[in-house]
């Protein structure tokens, strides 16, 4: 059964008015409401839009759910007639929620329909763009306690001066809380004014102004970066794409003609996967010869934009029954591709068809990481997974904690610790081991306080996460 279209692509009936009303793109302005860049009536429409188009794309499941029974595919019997009523009732409550929804976002695009016009925004020179759009993302002055110099910092370290700060206040594009003393960091914001700089469409101007770069700056974790490569290739103008034709790195589940076992593996099924399938990226897959069983190895750009830290690598094995036309599947969410590439491998697909392919993220930056790696994906049953922290802005680094299920084990915790040369477009990947959860703990958190103390040492004979089992996790780091 073919997935309903991603959120990104589902139609609704006020994205005409609303493109109308805010006067550019519907994918603008999420990249906009996502890089914090709106005010609160364009914030509300914004986030009003996006719970609308997921009311639609659920009508739409259900609906294409419907059409599907209805056709002369399957057998007309009492099961199918409580499928059809089952189908219904959850149709009939979709489209009550999607048109709560749509009162919601017609209400929210009346207040700015109803609004005076803004004054066109003046164009910003490069410099000062790039500073608004660091800004955006939260910044701070601060007052060295020893030189007394001022200066901005902001997470993506991009140099602002205080003359620059002040500029730009006095333009009326950024203000400051001056609640805060300077020692400690007074926040930094964008003004109404500012976001509307950054999100007007931006004209052709004498030398010292550009186009606004909308979109802030994504995170990028190696095979991430990788994706974006990929994706920019696939959108670019035709005239820059080589002859050949490009290959599609979006997944394809051959599951055409195929059916959900049941109605929960269908919804387990939407909500893991489906829901997202157009953000994910293949990075490995191999099908067995009885087209019975597929292997995905895949990176879900959705998470970057979602809650810090969380692993962003998809395992994904699909078990077909040709006879039934019916599907199962199984999945699991891991920080590192040679875990992912470990849980398919314990899954029964060969090694050799589940390795990346040359290209595809950083290169080994030594023959222990290749090591490592090559041991993570052939030992998956010794260890479980405790937890992990994907830091995917630079410096890009992957931390994961693991417990042997070996109660007798030397060194029953371990931390993998992933580490990547932005510059030189490598990484390495290194292994400590710890005799309690309290110093693996210790650990973990000087690390991502900043102390980066070493890991210690561990012996050879060890293995690694494949099944991971999740108890109460230790504190980590936030963002």
């Amino acid at each position: 059964m073919t997935a309903p279209p991603s959120g990104r692509q589902m139609p609704t009936v006020l994205d005409q008015r609303i493109e109308t009303a805010v006067g550019y793109s519907l994918e603008e302005l999420r990249r906009h409401r996502d890089g914090g860049l709106l005010d609160a009536p364009h914030a509300a429409l914004a986030d009003a839009h996006r719970d609308l188009v997921a009311g639609e794309r659920d009508v739409t499941f259900y609906r294409v759910r419907l059409a599907r029974l209805a056709s002369s595919e399957l057998p007309v019997d009492q099961a199918l007639f409580a499928r059809i009523d089952r189908t219904l009732d959850q149709l009939a409550k979709a489209a009550d929620v999607r048109d709560a929804k749509q009162t919601t976002a017609a209400a929210a695009l009346e207040a700015i329909e109803a609004a005076a016009p803004r004054q066109a925004p003046r164009q910003v020179a490069t410099q000062d763009v790039a500073a608004l759009l660091a800004i955006a993302q939260g910044a701070k002055l601060h007052e060295h306690l020893v030189t007394h110099r001022l200066a901005v910092a902001t997470p993506s370290r991009t140099r602002i001066s205080y003359a620059q700060l002040q500029r730009l206040e006095a333009m009326g594009l950024v203000e400051r809380d001056t609640a805060h003393p300077v020692q400690g960091g007074q926040p930094v914001t964008l003004t109404d004014a500012g976001r509307a700089a950054l999100t007007a469409p931006r004209r052709a101007g004498p030398p010292g102004t550009t186009p606004c770069p909308c979109r802030r700056p994504s995170p990028l974790s190696p095979v991430h970066a990788a994706e974006r490569r990929v994706r920019a290739a696939r959108t670019a103008p035709q005239a820059s794409r080589p002859k050949a034709p490009m290959p599609s790195y979006e997944p394809d589940f051959r599951l055409d003609g195929y059916e959900a076992v049941n109605d929960h593996v269908a919804d387990q099924f939407w909500g893991h996967i489906g829901i997202e399938q157009d953000m994910m990226t293949v990075l490995a897959e191999h099908h067995s010869d009885d087209a019975e069983h597929s292997f995905y190895l895949m990176h879900n750009g959705a998470v970057t934009w979602g809650i810090p830290g969380e692993p962003q690598i998809v395992a994904l094995h699909l078990k077909r029954d040709p006879a039934t036309r019916t599907y199962r599947f199984a999945h699991e969410e891991l920080p590192l591709p040679s875990m992912a590439q470990s849980w398919l491998i314990a899954r029964g697909c060969p090694e050799e068809k589940i390795l990346l392919p040359g290209g595809m993220g950083t290169t080994l930056a030594n023959e222990a990481t290749r090591a490592l790696e090559q041991r993570l994906r052939s030992d998956g049953d010794h260890f479980a997974l405790l937890t992990s922290y994907t830091h995917d802005s630079d410096p890009i680094r992957t931390t994961v904690m693991l417990r042997a299920l070996d109660e007798k084990a030397a060194l029953p915790f371990r931390v993998l610790l992933e580490e990547v040369d932005s510059t030189a477009w490598t990484h390495t990947l290194r292994e400590g081991g710890f005799e309690t959860f309290e110093a693996a703990t210790q650990w973990w958190e000087a690390h991502w306080n900043g102390e980066r103390p070493p890991l210690p040492a561990t012996r050879l004979a060890t293995a690694v996460p494949g099944l991971p089992a999740r108890p109460a996790l230790p504190r980590g780091p936030s963002r």
